[in-house]
């Protein structure tokens, strides 16, 4: 009878090479355990990015053959490798399974194959050792399973390997796995939503399960390492707001990469200055009501946006306050307003019920009014992220943004008078981009770059199940897929790590295209270079200078 349940988010190559490698509680790992939680199940949650930095310190080097196929694919299959074996003792070594009845390891939402790896090798050594059975799941299983012609021998291998391998939504396939295994349900393992599985040598994908808004909880995990430094309060009103204004610097206007280094650094000062607080994830709607051609959101099957119940929402965030203790909250929602009587409604009973919390969001500038902004502020927002993308009106209509771009600079000076930070999200390199609609969105970032805080440019890539990538031709491109193979990428991926980048952006990257009577794809590639830098070079220069006086302050210079 399954009564304990253990969670384990695989570690990646942050957590290798960085001691504190995010100030934010694993999201993934919170509501796996709120749900099986409250639905009577004994939980314990581990994050072994923690475990790995402190316990396996190792030159780089020996971490090799985590970004060797041939190994890591003959482990699954039932080989022995020493160092494997070594590596899973050291991450798991503070960790029992002896009253453990089933493992969840989430794979991580990354793209990185270290975690993608690491996910699959510690779940067999776990089933070898210990004969419990392994759920592998995370975001990173979605990942594979999209570029499917790519990862193919790795997919097949794990599939016939491991029995249960979910994409999609956790938490609700977990309890009715358990409950089948217990045969206290009636259902067959492949009615699960979210299973895939090998049958007479073919891959399926049963239907991923629908989200649910649910609150998290970390209940065993050590929350220590999440925690952010910042200003002390004062009893002196003045001194107060400063330390309050400089905390929402910290924690909202600069990058989370900056925020992330410089916590860091206060963490190894001990300055009593500053205390810890948490910043907590949580999200409370799913789906995006749009459907822009370049995002798997216009998946074939468009499915509904999730919203959760106000009052619920409101219940779980107070609850969070209290037992973390915290007032900041990072949403990760599509859009903070997706639905315009939602966010009125939130915002409304925050205020109403005076609860006072710090928080940043994802939107859109659509439905945005003066008074929904004036309302999110009096809320206790700080930053806004928006879906920006291009001020190229033909690139606009071409990927169905369904944005105005006047209206967008309205919203964007809205906010700059109302003290809400803006960020936009840029891509470079949709189809049929050509200088002047570069020039476009440059010329509308520096008229608009005062109500600008920070940029995420990104380079376009192609997502099979988007429109772009079903129906490439409608959008005047040819896909030129697989150039680069799971070999290839692996030894990228390996040289990444040894150079201590973390970054796994090019691991998206795998189709190509040529323009239908136009460029082709070295040329796009020559072309985005070209934009990447020019574009990034509007960033604003302050975050250089922080990143500069944090690094003196360490001894870098």
């Amino acid at each position: 009878m399954i009564k304990k349940v253990t969670f384990l988010l695989a570690p990646s190559e942050k957590g290798i090479q960085f001691e504190n490698y995010t100030y934010l509680p694993p999201l993934s790992l919170g509501t796996l355990g709120g749900y099986l939680k409250q639905k009577g199940f004994d939980v314990q949650l581990y994050d072994l990015n923690i475990n790995s930095f402190h316990a396996y310190k190792e030159p780089k080097d020996k971490f090799n053959f985590i970004y060797h196929k041939d190994i890591i694919l003959s482990y699954i299959n039932g080989d022995t490798h020493s160092e494997i074996e070594q590596f899973a003792e050291y991450i798991l070594r503070e960790i029992s399974f002896d009253d453990s009845n089933i493992v969840g390891i989430s794979c991580g939402a990354d793209f990185s194959f270290f975690q993608l790896h690491s996910a699959f090798i510690i779940g067999k050594y776990i089933e070898r050792k210990y004969n419990i059975p392994v759920v592998i799941g995370g975001n990173n299983i979605s990942y594979i399973t999209i570029f499917k012609d790519t990862f193919k021998e790795l997919i097949e291998t794990v599939l016939n390997n491991f029995k249960y391998v979910i994409k999609g939504p956790g938490a609700v396939v977990m309890e009715e796995l358990i409950h089948i295994l217990n045969k206290t349900s009636n259902k067959s393992i492949y009615d699960l939503n979210g299973l895939i599985y090998i049958k007479n040598g073919e891959i399926y994908e049963n239907p991923e399960q629908e989200p649910c808004v649910i609150r998290p909880n970390w209940l065993n995990l050590n929350m220590e390492p999440y925690y952010s430094f910042i200003k002390r309060s004062n009893d002196d009103t003045k001194k107060d707001l400063n330390s309050e204004k400089e905390n929402d610097i910290h924690l909202f206007k600069w990058p989370f990469y900056l925020s992330q280094y410089v916590n860091n650094v206060r963490k190894k000062q001990n300055n009593p200055e500053y205390t810890t607080k948490l910043v907590l994830p949580y999200i409370f709607n799913y789906r995006c009501p749009y459907a822009c051609a370049f995002c798997s959101e216009s998946d074939e099957v468009r499915k509904k946006v999730i919203i959760g119940d106000v009052n619920k929402v409101i219940e779980d965030i107070s609850y969070l306050m209290e037992k973390y203790d915290t007032n900041y909250f990072y949403f990760f929602n599509n859009a903070t307003n997706a639905s315009g009587k939602f966010i009125d409604e939130f915002c409304k009973q925050i205020i109403n019920k005076n609860i006072n919390i710090k928080w940043s969001d994802c939107a859109r500038f659509n439905n945005m009014t003066f008074e929904r902004l004036k309302l999110i502020k009096e809320a206790g927002c700080r930053k806004l992220v928006f879906g920006f993308e291009t001020a190229s009106q033909k690139l606009i209509d071409l990927v169905d943004k369904k944005i105005d771009l006047s209206h967008g600079e309205q919203v964007m000076k809205w906010c700059n008078e109302l003290g809400i930070l803006v960020d936009l999200e840029v891509i470079i390199g949709l189809p049929q981009e050509r200088d002047e609609d570069f020039e476009a969105t440059i010329k509308y970032i520096n008229k608009n770059k005062e109500y600008i805080n920070y940029m995420t440019i990104n380079e376009f890539f192609v997502v099979p199940n988007s429109k772009i990538g079903r129906y490439p031709k409608n959008y005047g491109i040819e896909l030129v897929p697989t150039l680069i193979t799971y070999d290839k990428m692996l030894k990228r991926n390996l040289n990444n790590f040894i150079s201590s980048k973390s970054s796994y952006q090019g691991n998206f990257k795998i189709y190509k295209y040529n323009e239908i009577n136009g460029r082709n794809y070295r040329e796009v590639a020559e072309k985005n270079r070209i934009y990447l830098k020019k574009i990034n070079g509007l960033q604003n220069k302050e975050f250089d200078e922080v990143e500069y006086v944090y690094r003196i302050i360490e001894g870098l210079f």
